[in-house]
């Protein structure tokens, strides 16, 4: 009686992802047309930056105008400017993976995701490890939270409010 009834387990079919033959053709057909004009665009819209780059070099090929104030000149100013973007992002980067290896030292608890052995999930739980059996085997477990939101109190057994 105490067990849950056995559900009924309809049987499911494969992601499409695994089985692309399970859907619609005409589904398979449009996935198709729209990936071949979205690969077109892609290479369209690259062909005014391909010719300025070999006007840029000298060849004679048209001159394509562009729809923004983007030009090829902006475009090597860009260029110019991205090993300070680089460094300062390697930089950044460098000084969280520090801050965040010596965060125990700095003054923090450490927050990162290990293993939780028996023993630190019924510390954190505010249980005393030998209570964890019980807590485990528990259907409902009343929990009392502290001001910061974290558990202070876990039991089994519904407690006694005082008046």
């Amino acid at each position: 009686m105490d067990k849950s009834r056995p559900r009924h387990q309809a049987e499911r079919l494969p992601l499409i992802i695994e089985r692309p033959d399970l859907t619609h053709p005409a589904r398979r057909v449009l996935a198709v047309v729209f990936t071949t004009a979205a690969w077109i665009l892609w290479i369209v819209l690259w062909i005014p930056f391909f010719f300025a780059i070999g006007r840029y070099f000298g060849y004679a090929l048209p001159n394509f105008t562009f729809a923004s104030h983007l030009t090829l000149n902006s475009l090597f100013s860009l260029f110019e400017v991205m090993p300070y973007l680089i460094g300062t992002l390697v930089l950044i980067f460098i000084l969280g993976f520090i801050r965040e290896k010596y965060r125990t030292h700095i003054g923090y608890d450490s927050e990162r995701w290990r293993p939780v052995g028996m023993a630190r999930l019924a510390t954190g739980n505010a249980l005393d490890p030998k209570l964890l059996a019980e807590w485990q085997l528990a259907r409902v477990l009343y929990v009392e939270h502290g001001p910061r939101g974290r558990v202070t109190n876990a039991t089994a057994t519904y407690p006694s409010r005082p008046d």
